[in-house]
């Protein structure tokens, strides 16, 4: 047989009876591999046949090693294609070498010999491309030059099921020489032909050529991907030319999104891979396109994007699919430096974390915070960092542009916030309720109060904190609290108590602190431990209260009367003044009363 360049996802069949029947083996990083046949059906054998110019309308795709067991790596697992694709790679499967399988389930297909005019392409780097080959009378025979146009092209491409809008015909056997007989020339098509049998020639096996005229053919001539939306022609939207709308360009889905993809991507585009971005979230537009693919993996040395793992629309997860609005968008020669800046804070040493991409300001999601992001944060900008503090749920407010990153992990050693682990650029999974701020140099003075009552002593305790006071919820609540807030305020302390449920009324300015655990030794509310500032799972009917100087449990007073001898009965009582209420009142009660507030009685 001749010999043909390798190209990822280049397939034969051996150790078959005849060469149009055998094991499957695909080529994949410089070896040949097999196939599982985990949810194998014909489709397969549909796409590899036809890949391979052999008659596939009533090809047969085994299990089990029917022609014998390779010894190679098994390449592909769960291969799902529609029937449609041009290549085996362009099939949905669990990504190169994944499997669960041995030898004894590799894949063969049986494919029927060629009919009479059915053509092929060889020696190309690509299924797309290659010298043009027809068979007749057994043989298969090569086309002259002579008078040729794109019209050949475009007949030829639309019967193998490749794209033909934009393809091309070449004299000169720009792929190479062919060695059998030479079986038309001076072929002339209309280009709306249905086989090349249908153009016009001069008869079969009648040229007056040599083979350094043969005639190759490219069907995607072009880039299979382009950049759109950008302001230079290393940055846009990423766009596929699909054979859905024979050369229709479609979109991809930001599932699973890092940026080897931009590095592949970049790569085959013939554009700079060192250190290229990829971003979700239609950063450069959304497309108007197929979106072609639900995801994409890839781990950075493939030569194609369709060699990466392929998500497509058919979801096997039963996941909703893609819209345009998550459309994958690529920056092959990124700026290197990332600006970031505190925004809505009192000074420049706070406020909300936002991120300068592409010409915009976008925030930062609180998932996984800690202290690090703020480490690496106020470093880069030079400001102080040792004591620096990272605080989720929009602390200094919401902002009103893109989410840029999510998940961000700094182990707190590096000079800029790019350094750190994210999701990816511009993937919406989040909200601006959680966005991420940052204090470079917080106070260690926590200002706290109590507010809602009469005497200073007692009320709702409030905290200030990013420039507004705010409240506390009293999950877990205890007297130790009530200890740490009292002391810290000079008042007493001893005998302080603490109360939930807003027993001085409910607070209106954001919930600070939740599950607030403290000893009772700390000197402020800041060193008792909590879930982290504006982290909580309350409302403000959970509001705690502080009572620094509480009455003896039975104490009475009168209040609302004219003057200090009259007035409604309250009884301390359980930590709060509450009403009495009397069936058979005398003035025996009255005495009582009045005598224990050293009044006349």
């Amino acid at each position: 047989m001749e010999s043909a360049l390798c190209y990822e996802g280049l397939v034969r069949l051996v150790e078959g009876p005849t060469q149009y029947e055998g094991r499957l083996e695909v080529y994949k990083s410089g070896r040949w591999g097999t196939v599982c046949d985990d949810g194998l059906n014909n489709k397969l054998s549909v796409v590899v046949c036809r890949s391979l110019g052999l008659s596939w309308k009533t090809s047969v795709a085994y299990g089990n090693a029917k022609y014998g067991e390779g010894s190679g790596p098994i390449w592909l697992d769960n291969v799902n294609c529609s029937g449609s694709e041009t290549s085996i790679t362009e099939c949905i499967h669990n990504g190169w070498g994944s499997h669960n399988c041995h030898h004894n389930e590799d894949v063969s297909i049986k494919c029927l010999p060629p009919f009479e005019g059915l053509v092929r392409l060889v020696g190309g780097p690509t299924q797309y491309e290659g010298r043009l080959e027809v068979y007749k009378s057994g043989r298969w025979g090569t086309v002259c030059d002579d008078i040729l146009n794109n019209s050949l092209s475009v007949v030829v491409c639309r019967s193998l099921g490749l794209p033909w809008k934009t393809s091309e015909a070449y004299g000169n056997a720009k792929y190479g020489e062919g060695s059998g007989p030479i079986l038309l020339d001076n072929v002339n098509c209309s280009g709306s032909e249905t086989s090349i049998t249908e153009c016009i020639h001069i008869g079969w096996g009648s040229h007056d050529c040599g083979h350094s005229e043969d005639v190759s053919i490219n069907c995607l001539p072009y880039e299979t991907l382009r950049l759109v939306g950008g302001s230079n022609r290393y940055e846009g939207r990423l766009e596929i030319l699909t054979q859905r709308g024979w050369g229709e360009w479609g979109t991809i889905c930001d599932n699973h999104l890092n940026d080897k993809l931009a590095v592949v991507a970049c790569r085959s585009l013939g554009l700079p891979s060192n250190t290229p971005e990829a971003y979700g979230g239609a950063l450069y537009g959304q497309g108007s396109g197929p979106v072609v693919w639900q995801g994409i993996k890839c781990n950075g040395s493939e030569s194609r994007i369709t060699s990466c793992m392929l998500i497509g629309l058919e979801s096997i997860n039963g996941s909703k699919q893609c819209t345009h609005d998550h459309d994958v968008s690529i920056n092959c020669l990124p700026t290197r430096v990332t600006a970031v800046r505190l925004y809505g804070g009192e000074n420049e040493l706070e406020g909300r974390l936002e991120v300068y991409k592409q010409g915009r300001w976008g925030t930062v999601c609180d998932a996984d915070l800690n202290d690090n992001l703020a480490v690496v944060v106020c470093r880069s900008l030079g400001l102080s960092w040792k004591t620096s503090e990272a605080y989720g749920n929009a602390a200094y407010g919401e902002g009103s542009g893109p989410i840029w990153w999510n998940n961000v992990i700094c182990s707190g050693s590096e000079t800029s916030i790019k350094e750190c682990k994210h999701m990816g650029w511009g993937l919406r999974y989040c909200r601006h309720s959680k966005d991420v701020s940052i204090n470079c140099l917080p106070s260690n003075e926590i200002l706290v109060r109590l507010v809602g009552e009469p005497t200073q002593y007692e009320g709702r305790l409030e905290v200030y904190k990013f420039g507004r006071w705010g409240t506390v919820c009293d999950d877990d609540l205890n007297n130790n609290l009530s200890v740490v807030v009292c002391r810290s305020l000079g008042l007493p302390w001893k005998t302080s108590e603490a109360y939930g449920n807003a027993v001085y009324g409910e607070g209106s300015g954001p919930i600070w602190l939740d599950n607030v655990n403290c000893f009772g030794s700390e000197t402020s509310i800041t060193e008792c431990k909590h879930n982290g500032w504006g982290s909580h799972d309350c409302d403000h009917s959970k509001d705690v209260s502080i009572n620094c100087l509480p009455p003896d449990e039975n104490a009475v007073q009168l209040i609302g009367g004219v003057t200090d001898n009259e007035g409604r009965l309250q009884v301390y009582k359980f930590g709060r003044w509450r009403s009495v209420c009397f069936n058979e009142l005398d003035d025996k009660l009255s005495a009582v009363v009045c005598r224990s507030l050293d009044l006349p009685w």
